[in-house]
């Protein structure tokens, strides 16, 4: 006599309301994790450095301060109820600018896998966008000043694919770690460009497992 079929008990509401949370509003670590294929593991994530934010939205932040400075002081003097509501307006679309621009930069992810660079970004309109690990052709570092006293900078990737609008990984919170990294891939998917007899002789072998020497910042 066949078994008769019990049906799974439903998931309890904190996991229902919590699934369907994710699938309208995923975090950026899931969406990037959706775009994986089957075999693809993750090297190194990184994100846009909330320094860089600060400095790239310092005039917005000191105008919102100087408006609720002015607003305060003309509430407080007996000033006319129309302008100061106005003045509120202009307050919160700034605020509102400022927390759109700062979900911007933290839904965004540069990602290093073992197949190819990955740049996702976007809240409700996702957007991604890559070059595998046989296009990259060359790497690029670039730190101003501020970058360099507060830790981040912008490393650029030149392709075979010249069309490609995947150039720049921006403002990134390790820099000097995520330039060695993608060197390190580049080396292990295309090799050496130097023959083993032009090889100094202190130089280790390509298959010996040397860890790279210490970077400022990393």
């Amino acid at each position: 006599m066949a078994a008769s079929y019990t049906p799974p008990p439903p998931p309890p509401p904190e996991r229902a309301k919590y699934d369907l949370l994710s699938m309208l509003l995923p975090t950026p670590d899931q969406i990037v994790r959706s775009y994986l294929t089957t075999d693809e593991t993750i090297v190194l994530m990184d994100q846009p450095s909330t320094n860089a934010f600060i400095v790239e939205a310092a005039k917005e932040l000191v105008g919102i301060g100087l408006l609720l400075l002015l607003l305060v002081a003309w509430v407080g003097g007996g000033g006319d109820t129309t302008v100061a509501a106005i003045g509120f307006v202009l307050l919160d679309v700034l605020l509102i600018y400022l927390i759109v621009k700062r979900m911007q930069f933290w839904y965004t992810r540069y990602v290093l896998t073992n197949f190819r660079v990955i740049r996702s970004w976007g809240i409700l309109r996702r957007q991604m966008a890559w070059i595998p690990w046989a296009k990259v052709t060359d790497i690029s570092m670039t730190q101003t000043l501020t970058g360099r006293m507060l830790g981040y900078a912008t490393v650029r990737i030149e392709s075979a694919n010249e069309d490609s609008g995947f150039k720049e990984i921006k403002d990134l919170r390790q820099p000097h770690r995520f330039h060695r990294v993608i060197g390190e891939m580049v080396e292990a998917k295309q090799g050496r460009t130097v023959p083993f007899w032009m090889a100094g002789p202190d130089e280790p072998p390509a298959s010996s497992n040397v860890p790279p020497d210490p970077v400022l910042n990393d």
